[in-house]
């Protein structure tokens, strides 16, 4: 608890009176306090020297001095490769996945099979065909227009064909006049029913 206050203290945080005058007694709280202050310097990279000149020898004194603890290990039997095979259990097993390992394996040599047949078929049909033109020069309609001032247009109508169409929308207007003189008399009589 007092380190805990100690490098609480260190970090500029209020403390109690009696740590300052406990640390000022305690020669462990004044090595606790070197060491925090040395590892700051090491972290803020304040320090020029990180570790002593006799740091390795006191490491490997350490390490000597060191308790070994033994532990007791436990020989837990674990069970062979060839043991695991033979249990009753992996019998069971590969009899249950056996029937339906091999439906996968011909269900996939079919797919093969008819993924080559379609793919092979489909070569073939885009072989017999002949190959399109990466640029369509033509038009559509496969018609080449003449591009003139002089050329005549396809689109205007001959002083024949004009003719032609003004006699056929004359017929059909007297027809509908026809028509119309026909039927008005009925036309008359149920709009009189209406009424």
């Amino acid at each position: 608890m007092q380190k805990e206050q100690l490098s609480a203290y260190m970090d500029g945080e209020q403390v109690e009176a009696g740590l300052i005058d406990a640390l000022l007694k305690d020669e462990e709280l004044q090595e606790s306090w070197q060491a925090f202050h040395a590892v700051r310097a090491v972290m803020r990279k304040e320090s020029a020297v990180f570790l002593g000149a006799d740091f390795t020898a006191k490491m490997a004194g350490l390490i000597e001095s060191e308790e070994v603890k033994k532990v007791d290990v436990i020989a837990v039997s674990q069970p062979e490769p060839e043991d695991s095979h033979n249990s009753v259990f992996m019998q069971k097993l590969k009899a249950f996945f056996a029937p339906m390992t091999q439906v996968a394996v011909a269900a996939g040599v079919c797919l093969v099979a008819v993924l080559g047949v379609q793919s092979f078929n489909s070569k073939n049909e885009a072989s017999n065909l002949p190959e399109a033109p990466v640029l369509q020069t033509l038009p559509f309609n496969n018609a080449v227009q003449e591009v003139s001032y002089n050329a005549p247009s396809k689109d205007t109508l001959t002083s024949d064909q004009l003719e032609k169409k003004s006699r056929r929308i004359g017929a059909m207007l007297q027809n509908y006049e026809l028509q119309r003189r026909m039927h008005s008399d009925a036309l008359d009589v149920s709009s009189s029913q209406v009424r």
